[in-house]
């Protein structure tokens, strides 16, 4: 009799056992599976950023390839000018507007109160933006296409937020310095809804509109 009931415990304490090894392992497949599965909401998640990227990045090819075409700069000179716009928030157009109102693209251009390079830079200004990015200033290094850019897009980005993304006085205030800016404003506070548009930002302006829609129309073709 005692040999039964051992017999029964035994086969019991079996079954148990049995059942509980058959849930530890469908346990373990349900969290493999879960750790392989995707929901449907976040892969369209992931593959609409890769496909927002690729677009990203190939429209940054083709407007450094315009760039280039416009400019005759080298092909990693115009992707500098993209990135680092992208990086200050500017508009590479009014950026590229300003090159070639002050310059026309000639890395080698001189005025005659001394200003050098792309962005026409007077020392005054250039050695303080050069100082301040960390830069020996150098005269000479105005003629180099890299050096310019660089310091023509952080002058650029300076008045930009200085005047709180007022483009007529940033543009106006680079054509004249911004003591040349207050006193051309006071002396337009009439004739104009915006004081501080000149004809310098109007025609940086003109420029980076016709490069725009000449870039648009390229990309959809």
């Amino acid at each position: 009799m005692k040999c039964e009931k051992y017999l029964t415990i035994l086969f019991v304490i079996c079954m148990l056992s049995y059942y509980m090894m058959v849930d530890l392992t469908m346990a373990a497949e349900t969290g493999d599976m879960s750790q392989s599965y995707v929901e449907p909401e976040n892969l369209f998640i992931r593959e609409s950023l890769v496909s927002n990227l690729k677009d990203t990045l190939t429209k940054e090819k083709k407007l450094a390839e315009y760039t280039q075409q416009l400019t005759n700069f080298s092909y990693d000179d115009c992707l500098f000018i993209i990135r680092e716009c992208k990086e200050k928030e500017l508009d590479p157009f009014v950026v590229l507007g300003v090159i070639k109102r002050e310059s026309d693209f000639n890395p080698y251009a001189k005025g005659k109160a001394g200003e050098r390079g792309l962005g026409q830079l007077m020392e005054n200004t250039a050695k303080p933006v050069a100082e301040n990015l960390g830069y020996v200033y150098d005269p000479d290094k105005l003629f180099d296409v890299r050096y310019n850019l660089e310091l023509t897009i952080t002058q650029i980005s300076y008045l930009y937020n200085l005047y709180n993304k007022d483009i007529h006085k940033a543009l106006t205030a680079y054509n004249r310095g911004q003591q040349g800016l207050v006193n051309y404003m006071e002396k337009n506070m009439s004739n104009n809804s915006n004081p501080a548009e000149s004809d310098y930002s109007q025609r940086v302006l003109t420029f980076a509109t016709e490069y725009k829609k000449s870039f648009d129309e390229n990309l959809n073709t």
